[in-house]
């Protein structure tokens, strides 16, 4: 079988991606470089992103821990002070700071906290944790559309190098009234290397996207629970 299968492996001629780029037309290489820009800048998203979310997901596992298995609100706060890197622990710490604030507020004038007024300030909590809850999950949202886009838009790019350099492969079919391999192989080769290039700018950049989406939902709903216990502590509490 090796003595068969030796002519074919001795004549197979290994792929010189530097050479094809050399030999590519300006409009094919100037798709390749966009293409490899594209590739180097979203790799340095995802390893951005990847730290990002890496510290959210283990500070807010961190947060949450603490958050329900203490029922004094004070020591939360304090102990969450220590998780900056957690969204669920800011949006917790903006609803308690929000609520101390409210209540300071009314004792000066006052106030009790009782009846409509605790509906009142229930309304304030809630919109103090939604707009932090906003407000740090577009932090981590940022970049996640260069992402999308990448993942959707090169594959096309690469193709559109592919339709060119195959219309290059006819135009030099039609020079010289030739169509052997060895006259449209290299227009080929340009051809298919845009597509491939884009294949490679884009499927990393689309399961990256993904993985980090399903990460911002779970830390989104963590911070809708924090909210909704939050919410239900000061009711229990006060009404």
């Amino acid at each position: 079988m090796v003595v068969l299968l030796r002519p074919i492996l001795e004549s197979t001629v290994s792929i010189d991606m530097m050479e094809i780029v050399k030999n590519s037309s300006f409009t094919v290489n100037m798709i390749l470089l966009g293409l490899f820009l594209t590739s180097v800048a979203c790799w340095g998203i995802i390893v951005m992103k990847f730290i990002q979310y890496r510290k959210a997901i283990i500070t807010t596992q961190q947060f949450i821990n603490i958050f329900w298995k203490n029922f004094d609100y004070q020591d939360v706060f304090r102990k969450s002070e220590m998780l900056k890197d957690s969204p669920v622990a800011s949006i917790f710490r903006a609803g308690y700071n929000e609520f101390e604030d409210t209540k300071k507020e009314w004792g000066k004038k006052g106030k009790e906290l009782t009846g409509s007024k605790v509906d009142e300030v229930i309304a304030n909590v809630e919109r103090a944790m939604k707009r932090e809850g906003q407000t740090k999950l577009s932090f981590l949202e940022n970049f996640l559309s260069v992402l999308a886009t990448t993942a959707t838009a090169t594959p096309f790019i690469g193709l559109f190098g592919t339709v060119w350099g195959i219309m290059n492969a006819f135009h030099e079919i039609g020079k010289t009234g030739s169509a052997t391999l060895g006259t449209i192989a290299p227009s080929l080769s340009e051809a298919l290397v845009t597509t491939a290039f884009g294949l490679a700018a884009a499927i990393p950049a689309a399961i990256f996207f993904n993985y980090f989406n399903s990460k911002l939902q779970l830390l989104e709903r963590e911070g809708t629970n924090i909210i909704s216990d939050f919410l239900n502590f000061i009711k229990r509490s006060f009404v």
